[in-house]
């Protein structure tokens, strides 16, 4: 049994419903799926996925370019609004910070502030918090570091650092959660990672529609690739296969506060 961890079951590319996406990856053996928010407007969205199928939950979140120019006061109090509507409502984010080669869509000052307002929402609400991170692990670490005594329980989605920076995220209490990127042959800096997280510290995800494992670049992902991340992680921890799924499993539950 599997978990994808983080994975956008909405999206206009598949030409299918979330529920269509949802059952063709279940009966690839993907029993559980976490439904992850990007904007206002998809909190909603997700809030309804979830509500409509039993094994999907969802999150709330702003990601660092989206609802520009809306209010933050506004944007944090339509999360929460949503949060206490549903109680399959598991996690806040994705949020964090975004500095993509091109031009910024929000400053990075607007966004470390988006950021640690969705932090504090995640706390009062004691939810876990799903972390993006893109070309910024100095100032997300050190944004997360006033935090370390809060109680935030929290998952870097997507890792895509190296170990040095990992152990840094691991001491805070964070999670790691593993994607498509470490089936890609230049990575072998990521597989480092994945060779040395502690048993009890990292999650599977697809990211999908993005990040499609190595043999599927160029595709859509689908929830269903979670399965070719777990088999290589079990390759590069060099544990069965079912070992790294009932681990993957057990701490994304953990993390999410799920009983299956």
């Amino acid at each position: 049994m599997l978990v994808d961890s983080h994975c956008h079951l909405k999206d206009s590319r598949y030409g299918k419903s979330p529920l269509e996406v949802a059952e063709d990856s279940k009966r690839e053996g993907v029993a559980l799926f976490i439904n992850i928010a990007t904007s206002l407007e998809d909190s909603h969205d997700s809030s309804k996925i979830c509500s409509e199928i039993p094994y999907v939950y969802g999150t709330v979140g702003i990601y660092p370019h989206s609802d520009v120019g809306g209010e933050n006061s506004v944007l944090i109090s339509g999360l929460e609004k949503i949060i206490d509507a549903n109680p399959k409502i598991v996690g806040v984010g994705e949020c964090g910070i975004d500095i993509p080669e091109g031009q910024l869509q929000r400053s990075v000052e607007d966004q470390k502030k988006l950021f640690e307002e969705q932090i504090e929402l995640s706390i009062k609400k004691k939810l876990p918090l799903i972390i993006h991170n893109r070309n910024a692990d100095a100032l997300v670490l050190e944004v997360l570091s006033h935090y370390k005594s809060s109680g935030l329980k929290a998952v870097a989605h997507c890792f895509s650092s190296d170990w040095l920076t990992a152990q840094k995220f691991l001491n805070l209490g964070i999670y790691l959660s593993f994607s498509g990127m470490i089936t890609y042959p230049s990575r072998a800096d990521l597989r480092e990672v994945v060779a040395k997280v502690p048993d009890d510290m990292f999650l599977l995800e697809t990211d999908s529609p993005w990040l499609p494992p190595q043999g599927h670049r160029g595709e859509l992902n689908y929830p269903k690739y979670v399965r070719i991340v777990a088999e290589k992680v079990s390759q590069v921890k060099e544990k069965p296969y079912l070992t790294v799924a009932s681990l993957s499993t057990t701490n994304a539950c953990r993390l999410f506060n799920i009983n299956l």
